[in-house]
């Protein structure tokens, strides 16, 4: 009997465990089911939802019966129950689908369609991430790796969000370049495509808070933008020089300069088009104050540096102080000695006096350097092959020409100029024949339509120069 009692009192308590195992296994499956998220094509209910839940959308875009990397997504993330648990806490998630073969309601073609434009979603899958209000902060794809990979990626960018929001928050209560750093905190981790297109308003206001660029903010954020500006005043510039009268066009060009901060390389040519007008005043001490102007601009490059020197030994050269030239050349060359720049311009001080010979082998020295250079390195042949034209030596100058020509690593356009040189100096020894020749070979080796026009009006003037009937 005691037995019995004792085997009946096991047995109860086994069902009673088998009881409480079954009610929490239930209990489980009910909060699971209870917790997965569930994907929605009700827009306006998803978006009520989530106000009420305080909860971020999850916008899926995508082409169910046409497109494999959406089919792998639906699979390997989408679909999965686990996937839709961990992510149910944080997100609504909308489901708007774009087939090509399956039929679909036009309403909601049509309206899928207007959502797609409102975030200008072009390829499939896109997943869109935005808070309550619609901002979006993130735009994913497909990646490989499963769902915990993406739940991964999901909130990494949910983090950013938060981030942002908390940001915003003591932005608004913030002022000045503090404010503007706080800004720029709540929008940097997001990508900058996104935040160009989605928060122009808050970019807008950094931009205003940091006049002076604090933090490097503007140029952050608006340094492009202020780039073309510059760009757009740098043509403007050039066109006042060309109709204006020059005391106007410098006053501009001043005034431009003093109100914008322009990029020394930028300075340097705007100073370059006023060096243009200046010298329509013939009045050497403004162009050598201008010129020391330029020089003193801390950021120009060596090669703009010696492309002016040159220019001012020119001008030096045509308003008659050609020993003071000479004489500033030799410390130029002292200080830049291996300059082509420079022995280019020794070169055609030494041919205007006649120094043939010494010209050519100057020429030759610059030319061993501006290999380099192909803009300088062709007016560095062109000037040597008159030298050695000059000195008697014209095959060799002939040659020279023919050389550039042929070389294929050179621009096809300054190969034609080449040629069309070649041609001239062909012409002054009455070789029209060869010459209609190389004119025909710089034609043919341009390559766009606009360099083989140019290269026929040339032509068309030299045919009329020196074929007179």
């Amino acid at each position: 009997m005691l037995l019995e009692c004792s085997i009946l009192k096991r047995v109860d308590i086994f069902k009673r465990s088998l009881l409480t195992l079954a009610c929490f296994t239930a209990l489980c499956v009910g909060a699971s089911d209870v917790l997965s998220a569930e994907w929605t094509e009700d827009i306006n209910a998803a978006i009520e939802q989530a106000a009420v839940e305080d909860k971020d959308l999850l916008i899926l875009y995508t082409g169910s019966d046409s497109s494999p990397p959406c089919e792998l997504l639906e699979k390997e993330v989408l679909s999965q129950k686990d996937f839709l648990f961990e992510i149910d806490p944080h997100y609504v998630l909308i489901r708007l689908d774009f087939p090509k073969q399956a039929k679909q309601d036009p309403e909601i073609t049509q309206r899928n369609m207007e959502w797609a434009g409102r975030f200008g979603i072009k390829d499939f899958p896109t997943v869109v991430l935005t808070d309550v209000s619609l901002k979006p902060y993130a735009f994913l794809g497909y990646e490989e790796g499963g769902f915990q990979n993406y739940l991964a990626i999901i909130e990494e960018a949910r983090q950013v969000r938060v981030t942002r929001d908390e940001k915003l928050k003591l932005a608004a209560t913030a002022e000045g370049s503090e404010k503007a750093k706080l800004l720029d905190e709540a929008i940097g981790g997001m990508k900058e495509a996104l935040v160009r297109v989605y928060y122009t308003d808050v970019i807008e206001e950094i931009i205003e808070l940091v006049p002076k660029n604090e933090f490097g903010l503007r140029a952050k954020w608006n340094g492009q933008a202020e780039a073309e500006m510059r760009k757009m005043m740098l043509t403007d510039m050039l066109m006042v020089s060309r109709i204006e009268r020059p005391d106007r066009a410098i006053a501009f060009i001043d005034e431009v300069l003093d109100e914008m901060d322009f990029s020394d390389q930028q300075k340097f040519d705007a100073l370059q088009i006023k060096l243009s007008i200046v010298r329509q005043l013939q009045k050497p001490d403004l162009v050598n104050e201008l010129m020391d102007e330029m020089l003193a601009i801390e950021g120009l490059t060596n090669d703009s540096r010696q492309r002016l020197l040159v220019k001012r030994l020119l001008l030096m050269v045509g308003a008659g102080q050609k020993d003071l030239a000479v004489s500033q050349l030799k410390e130029a060359l002292d200080q830049f000695p291996g300059s082509p720049w420079l022995l280019l311009a020794k070169g055609e001080l030494e041919a205007s006096d006649k120094n043939f010979k010494q010209a050519v082998s100057t020429y030759t020295l610059a030319q061993n350097l501006a290999k380099s250079k192909p803009d300088l390195l062709i007016d560095v042949i062109g000037a040597k092959a008159d030298a050695l034209f000059n000195s008697g030596d014209r095959a060799e100058a002939l040659q020279t020409l023919d050389n550039f020509a042929e070389n294929t690593r050179m621009p096809p356009d300054l190969r034609a100029e080449a040629l069309l040189q070649k041609s001239m100096l062909m012409r002054d020894m009455g070789r029209t024949r060869q010459a209609r020749l190389a004119e025909n070979r710089a034609v043919e080796i341009t390559e766009t339509a606009r360099e083989k026009a140019e290269t026929q009006k040339v032509i068309e003037k030299l045919r009329e120069k020196f074929e007179i009937d």
